[in-house]
C-alpha cells in the first residue's frame, strides 16, 4: 500500500511538472537558423520578380533553407509582419509611428534595411503618339486639374484620361499621395483593379488611359500581364514643364541613380527576427554583394550602387 502511494504521489508530481513546464515555454518556437529551417515572408507583389529571384539564388547558398514568399499589398505585408505570421517583409515604407508603438507593446521590434530603389513607371497604351509627359502635368492629372488629352497635347483625339493602379492598398498609390499628391485630393478619375496584371491588360484595351506600375514587374517575361507587352510603352517623364526628348526619361536604373528620372522610391526589408534566424539570414543575404546583384539584374537599382549619394526624405508619415 506505501508503495502503491509512492508511486501515485510520483506520478502526481510528474503530470504537475509536465503541464508547469509546458505553460512556462517560451512563445517563440521558430526553429529555424540564418542558414536553415523554414519560413514564409510578405512581399509586395510590385516586387515579385526580385523576390523569386532573390529566393532562388539564396536557396542555391543554402540548400538547407526553404522560403514561401506571401505575394500581397504593402498594406497587408506589413499586418503580416506585425501579427508576427512573418518575419520579414519587402516594402517600399517604414513602419507608421503607430503601428511601432502597438509592436512595443507586443514585446517586438522591427528594423528597417533598405536594400534598393525602384522606379514607378507610367504605362500607356501604344496606339497613344503622345508618350513625353512633364512631371507638372502628370501632378495636374492624378488632382483631377487635367482631365483631358487634349489639355496637354491639343491635337489629341483620345477624350479622358483614365488613370489607373493595381488596387487600393498598394505601395504605388500610397507613394502617389505621399510624393506627387502631397495632401491634395485625387481625381475623379482614378481606378484601382485587383493585380498588376489587370493593370497592364486594361491599359492595353484603353487608347485613352494610362497606368501607374512599380517597374521591377517588367524584368520577369513569364509575369502574368506581359502578353500584353506589346501593347504598351513606358511614358518619358521630365521634371520640366515642357518637357521635350532631350529633358525626359524611362525609369531606367542608370537614370533613377542619376535623379534624372523623378518618380522613384526606397524599397525596405522590414526584419521582426529576435532570434537571428531565417529571415535575418535572408536580409543579411539582400544587402551584401551577391543579394545587390539580384537586385540589379531585375532591374532595380542597388543600394551599393556608387551612384547612390542621394537622402531619403519620405520617411516621416502623417500620424
Amino acid at each position: 500500500m506505501k508503495r502503491f502511494a509512492s508511486l501515485s504521489i510520483l506520478l502526481f508530481v510528474g503530470v504537475v511538472c509536465f503541464f508547469s513546464c509546458k505553460k512556462e515555454a517560451p512563445k517563440d518556437t521558430w526553429t529555424d537558423t540564418l542558414t536553415t529551417g523554414y519560413i514564409k515572408v510578405a512581399c509586395d507583389e510590385d516586387f515579385k520578380p526580385l523576390m523569386e529571384a532573390a529566393v532562388q539564388s539564396f536557396v542555391a547558398y543554402n540548400p538547407a533553407a526553404f522560403i514561401s514568399p506571401v505575394y500581397t499589398t504593402e498594406k497587408e505585408a506589413i499586418r503580416l509582419l506585425s501579427e508576427d505570421s512573418v518575419r520579414f517583409a519587402l516594402v517600399t515604407r517604414d513602419m507608421y509611428p503607430q503601428e511601432k508603438v502597438k509592436l512595443t507593446e507586443k514585446g517586438m521590434q522591427v528594423t528597417k534595411h533598405l536594400v534598393a530603389f525602384d522606379g514607378v513607371a507610367v504605362i500607356m497604351n501604344r496606339a497613344n503618339p503622345d508618350s513625353i509627359i512633364g512631371l507638372p502635368s502628370l501632378r495636374k492629372i492624378l488632382t483631377g486639374e487635367i482631365t483631358e488629352w487634349s489639355q496637354i497635347y491639343p491635337e489629341s483625339r483620345y477624350g479622358t484620361i483614365r488613370t489607373i493602379f493595381n488596387n487600393t492598398e498598394s505601395g504605388v498609390l500610397r507613394y502617389v499621395a505621399d510624393s506627387l499628391l502631397r495632401g491634395e485630393s485625387r481625381s475623379s478619375n482614378l481606378y484601382a483593379l485587383a493585380n498588376n496584371a489587370e493593370v497592364i491588360q486594361r491599359v492595353a484595351e484603353m487608347p485613352n488611359s494610362i497606368g501607374i506600375v512599380g517597374v521591377n514587374i517588367f524584368s520577369n517575361v513569364n509575369s502574368s500581364g506581359l502578353e500584353y507587352i506589346d501593347q504598351i510603352r513606358m511614358m518619358r517623364i521630365s521634371r520640366d514643364e515642357n518637357p521635350r526628348l532631350e529633358n525626359s526619361y524611362l525609369p531606367y536604373a542608370g537614370d533613377i541613380a542619376q535623379e534624372n528620372y523623378p518618380l522613384w522610391r526606397p524599397v525596405y526589408g522590414l526584419l521582426s527576427d529576435p532570434r537571428s534566424g531565417l529571415s535575418a539570414g535572408f536580409s543579411i543575404f539582400l544587402a551584401n554583394e551577391v543579394g545587390q546583384k539580384v537586385i540589379l539584374k531585375t532591374g532595380l537599382m542597388p543600394v551599393t550602387d556608387p551612384y547612390v549619394m542621394r537622402v531619403i526624405i519620405n520617411d516621416e508619415y502623417p500620424n
